[in-house]
């Protein structure tokens, strides 16, 4: 396996900082938040050949309420411009020799469909026309994926940042529904943590549809200060033959990780942070 950290925890840190961090606690890789215009392709080109690091990622970036991020919204204008946004991070990816693009069907931090839910009938209505919706907008980007390369990897989010896909057994059918071979699954321990009864089978149940994997622990700190079963972890996804990238998320104890990302006084546990969780992830590995 590999081992990444994705950048938008360290918020506008400098790349090269970042690189630097990475570099010096032994990872392969970075998964880059997925913001196309922050970037220039030769930049990012030159710190990899100077740290020995490969962009093994993009972390697609879907924030709510950001017009044109939501790839289910009922105004197709806004559909629009969230695939357009997606065919963009497609190009990104391709620039930089990521391999694949995160996606989150419906914006973070949108919790119910769009419009008047306040019954069963009015919610069920509004998520199976979201959900149609995204799967839609997926396969259309998804057509434009397919002849690049790159794959589409869908997250499930836990309940309390969205609401339209939450477990792996709802990504698969999300993918299931997109139906092309461009689009696979993403699954993060944090958020597996409060959505999967049985977060090591869901990772056996996906099997070679993952494609990526978001570490953090319980807590979303570093692996090692909460109690998400790891060993667990990592003989599932060597059963699977899991080869691909482990990417680190941890964030500090605060509870809005968009502000812990741009607070200072954090700073010093990033790289405190980083060379935990290798440490740990690795004597797993080893010892499987």
């Amino acid at each position: 396996m590999k081992y990444s950290v994705s950048n938008w925890i360290y918020g506008d840190e400098p790349l090269e900082k970042t690189f630097v961090r990475l570099s010096k606690c032994g990872f392969d890789g970075v998964e880059l938040m997925g913001e196309p215009d922050h970037y220039r392709v030769d930049d990012v080109a030159e710190l990899c050949k100077r740290y020995n690091l490969q962009v093994l990622s993009i972390a697609g970036m879907y924030p709510w309420p950001t017009t044109g991020r939501d790839l289910a919204n009922p105004d197709p204008e806004v559909r629009g411009r969230a695939v357009h946004y997606l065919k963009k991070c497609v190009d990104f990816a391709v620039g930089v020799g990521a391999p694949l693009i995160i996606v989150v069907p419906s914006a973070v931090g949108k919790t119910h469909p769009v419009g008047d839910t306040c019954d069963d009938k009015a919610w069920e209505a509004a998520f199976r026309r979201e959900w149609d919706h995204a799967v839609e907008s997926v396969r259309e980007a998804a057509r434009f994926a397919e002849d690049s390369g790159v794959l589409l990897a869908i997250e499930p989010i836990n309940r309390y940042e969205t609401y339209l896909v939450n477990t792996a057994e709802q990504g698969m059918r999300f993918i299931s529904e997109v139906g092309s071979g461009a689009v696979k699954l993403h699954l993060d321990t944090f958020h597996m943590n409060i959505e999967e009864s049985d977060p090591i089978a869901a990772v056996r149940a996906a099997g070679d549809l993952l494609v990526n994997v978001h570490i953090a622990d319980s807590n979303r700190q570093a692996v090692g200060r909460g109690h998400f079963d790891f060993v667990g972890l990592m003989k599932a996804l060597k059963e699977i033959g899991y080869d691909r990238a482990l990417a680190l998320e941890p964030l500090p104890p605060v509870p809005d990780p968009y502000v812990a990302m741009k607070m200072k006084r954090y700073a010093e546990m990033w790289d405190t942070y980083a060379q935990e969780s290798i440490n740990r992830l690795k004597e797993f590995e080893q010892a499987m």
